[in-house]
């Protein structure tokens, strides 16, 4: 019991040395292996921060169904950041991860925080003096044409969040193992972190981690070959 205690946390400075060694000699294959398998076993903790993150000190969430969507893009991320990563400290990569996944999760919300920094101000600069339209007219021209913007901003984004998880989607069922499958559709369909798809298959946490992390390399793998 004590060693599957340790396991985890071992396992990550492992990789993570693995990694930095692999770099040091020029092996890029071998780097890119031990970090993917590096961003694998952090992929709950991606979950984690993407679900506790916030855009302000005590201000909103990301609505609760767009934490798949975020972990995934920043789950992404965190395999891009592996080809300029130079630490070999598990609290630094720990660090740079929680970052990442911020920014990550940041990006969402960037063009409604775009959307207040435009309607803040711009309504004297509308408004001709001059001319015959009422104090109010240059307000709700303002208003009805920063809606149509948002409007057509919103149905572009929900349409690539859309693309992109009907593409996992698909990624996941032309992988051949079916515990795999399984474990990935309760990972990106159903969003479950880790020890509650081991509750619902009736598996430990390892087992889930494993087929996962399996899963993953195969998705990945399905997905580059588009």
């Amino acid at each position: 019991m004590a060693t599957s205690n340790q396991m985890l946390p071992a396992s990550d400075q492992a990789l993570l040395l693995a990694y930095a060694a692999a770099r040091a000699r020029g092996d890029q294959a071998a780097a890119a292996q031990a970090w993917q398998d590096l961003a694998v076993n952090a992929f709950d903790r991606v979950q984690q921060i993407v679900k506790a993150f916030r855009f302000s000190p005590g201000g909103p969430k990301l609505p609760e169904e767009e934490w798949g969507s975020a972990a995934t893009e920043a789950y992404l991320r965190v395999v891009a950041m592996g080809a300029r990563f130079e630490q070999r400290e598990t609290g630094a990569f720990y660090a740079a991860l929680a970052t990442c996944v911020q920014n990550a999760c940041r990006d969402f919300g960037r063009k409604e925080l775009r959307h207040d920094r435009r309607a803040a101000g711009s309504l004297d600069t509308t408004f001709d003096r001059d001319g015959e339209a009422g104090p109010y007219d240059a307000a709700l021209a303002g208003h009805d044409a920063r809606l149509r913007e948002r409007s057509r901003e919103a149905v572009e984004a929900e349409r690539d969040r859309l693309e992109a998880e009907q593409l996992v989607a698909w990624g996941i069922t032309q992988i051949a193992n079916a515990t795999y499958r399984e474990v990935l559709e309760l990972t990106y369909g159903d969003k479950l972190a880790g020890d509650e798809i081991a509750q619902r298959l009736n598996v430990t946490s390892d087992n889930v981690y494993q087929r996962r992390r399996r899963g993953i390399k195969e998705l990945e793998r399905v997905l580059r070959g588009l």
